[in-house]
């Protein structure tokens, strides 16, 4: 099946490049789970907020006294991985079987951050659990 077919049944596709190494691993069944960094730049694509009953799409967005805060990793069908950046570069379209998220901390347990335009960031990532191919 194609991504776009895969999209007409209302499917929801990540597309994604991927190095050479990482993209033979998973054609061969090697690799179940593709990670990727969160970053303020990229953090709507991969969570989202829930908080006082609502949704938001940016941490910074929630209220100040609000301190409950559940972090959703959000969800997608299938990957559709590229090896490259050619017009006829190696596709692969897998099917997902769970998300996850995941702070990174250090020995000791702490969590780990960053700081970015002033601001202080956990350290993060997102896992795709790759189901067969």
């Amino acid at each position: 099946m194609t991504k776009e077919e895969y999209i007409k049944q209302g499917k929801k596709v990540l597309t994604l490049q991927i190095d050479k190494q990482y993209f033979q691993a998973i054609l061969k069944g090697e690799q179940k789970i593709e990670h990727r960094n969160i970053y303020p730049s990229n953090v709507t694509r991969y969570v989202f907020f829930e908080a006082d009953g609502k949704v938001y799409k940016k941490q910074e967005d929630i209220p100040e006294d609000i301190l409950e805060i559940t972090v959703v990793p959000v969800w997608y069908d299938a990957l559709y991985l590229i090896n490259g950046r050619r017009k006829d570069a190696p596709r692969m379209l897998i099917e997902v079987e769970k998300v996850e998220y995941q702070i990174l901390t250090d020995e000791d347990g702490n969590d780990l951050t960053f700081e970015e335009n002033g601001e202080s960031y956990l350290v993060a990532k997102y896992g795709i659990i790759l189901a067969k191919c």
